[in-house]
């Protein structure tokens, strides 16, 4: 990233609210992670990211770094053109106007956008799919989505949603997702999926990292790991079968747990296109940091127009 403002960055999860005021230079700088008060209505939800962006905001005037515009991205269903985040299954919001009350609370330009399509913009513009005309990002955090990159281009589709992989039936059909269908990726292959998948064999609340690190002496963890990388695979061959990208990246939070994600997951992914060549397989650099990355590039563009 290149060019003189500061921007302030806002990477809305549902589990985590993560910020960064990030420089011309890209340096992410002020770094801040707060949970997402889901438990407590989407309502809170809102106001916690409020709260974050005008804390951020006024530490990064303390420290001389001025703030010229906001990019926030969010899960779910999203009006870019209009700033509102319309659904998220995972928070419960539906039509909130984020760029309207961030715009009123700061007195800066925002911009809002779909957390893994900025993350694929932060990978086509910046990591793992730079060097390609077609790829596919698989976003790897509390639920599952992917942004497919078809000719150099993103690809949005016809209501703005292409790349949902997370809601593809490749698990069991008697596990209901959150979206209301059966057999969805993200409820296998997702953070939250494999701490719910060890809670209900041992009956203690872990999170991903934390059974990731108990791999090598933990009987339990290693069954859910392998549901699932297998899931995750099934899922990936879906995908590739449709979109025949050259290389498929596993960004988010997830994929810091790196070649013990990726080895398992590759080597069913080419199992299940045993006669084809299987697309290139990587874990990206950004991994959980692409959406804010993401939200910056977004921030810019903001910038860029001029005063709210």
């Amino acid at each position: 990233m290149s060019g003189p403002p500061a921007v302030l960055a806002l990477d809305v999860g549902g589990t985590t609210i993560k910020s960064a005021v990030i420089g011309s230079d890209g340096a992410r700088q002020l770094t801040r992670t707060v949970p997402t008060p889901v438990a407590d209505g989407p309502a809170k939800v809102v106001q916690t990211l409020r709260d974050a962006a005008r804390s951020q905001v006024a530490a990064a005037r303390s420290a001389d770094i001025p703030v010229a515009a906001v990019g926030v991205v969010v899960p779910g269903i999203v009006d870019a053109s209009r700033g509102v985040a319309r659904y998220a299954a995972n928070i419960g919001w539906s039509d909130v106007p984020l760029r309207d009350l961030l715009r009123d609370e700061l007195g800066l330009p925002v911009e809002v956008g779909h957390d893994v399509r900025a993350a694929g913009l932060a990978e086509v513009e910046l990591g793992a799919a730079a060097d390609l005309t077609d790829a596919m990002i698989v976003v790897l955090g509390t639920g599952i989505a992917g942004v497919v990159v078809s000719g150099g281009t993103i690809v949005q589709g016809h209501a703005g949603i292409a790349g949902e992989i997370g809601h593809i039936p490749v698990g069991n059909l008697e596990i209901r997702c959150n979206c209301g269908a059966f057999g969805c990726l993200e409820m296998f292959s997702s953070a939250r999926a494999v701490s719910r998948m060890y809670a209900e064999r041992t009956g203690s609340t872990l999170g991903a990292d934390e059974i990731v690190a108990r791999l090598g002496q933990d009987d339990d963890a290693r069954q859910v790991w392998r549901t699932a990388t297998a899931t995750l695979a099934r899922g990936l061959v879906c995908a590739a079968l449709l979109t025949d990208p050259q290389r498929v990246v596993l960004a988010g939070g997830l994929s810091a747990a790196g070649d013990t994600l990726r080895d398992p997951v590759a080597a069913a992914f080419a199992a299940g296109m045993p006669w084809r060549d299987t697309p290139e397989l990587v874990v990206s650099e950004l991994a959980g940091a692409a959406g804010l990355v993401g939200a910056a590039l977004l921030a810019r563009d903001a910038a860029g127009k001029g005063p709210a």
